[in-house]
């Protein structure tokens, strides 16, 4: 009977150690799968932060490369004037070239 009563103390003892043991085990699996979980999360939310930094650098590239195209633009055009206006001063130039050329075979032949 002394025996008995310590044999089923031990498989009592021996069952809840068990089944704590189980406990054990699925608490930590679980807490795995939850920082996992919340890793995840994280890297997904990285993600989409990167993105979203992506698109607004894009977007804000887009519109310098406007801006600058823009201003490309009316450089050329300032350019072009300023060329125009540079062969309308050389044939000025010329001229006054000419006309003095003219002006002095005419002082040189009187």
């Amino acid at each position: 009977m002394k025996m008995d009563i310590l044999k089923l103390i031990g498989i009592v003892f021996g069952a809840t150690g068990f089944w704590k043991l189980a406990e054990l085990l699925f608490q930590y699996r679980s807490q795995q799968q939850l920082k996992k979980a919340e890793i995840r999360n994280l890297n997904t939310q990285a993600d989409d932060r990167v993105v979203d930094n992506w698109v607004q650098w894009s977007e804000k590239m887009e519109k310098r490369i406007l801006e600058l195209e823009n201003k490309n633009t009316i450089m050329n055009k300032t350019i072009t004037k300023q060329r125009e206006r540079i062969n309308e001063l050389q044939r000025y130039v010329d001229q006054l070239e000419e006309e003095i050329k003219t002006y002095k075979n005419s002082r040189d032949e009187h």
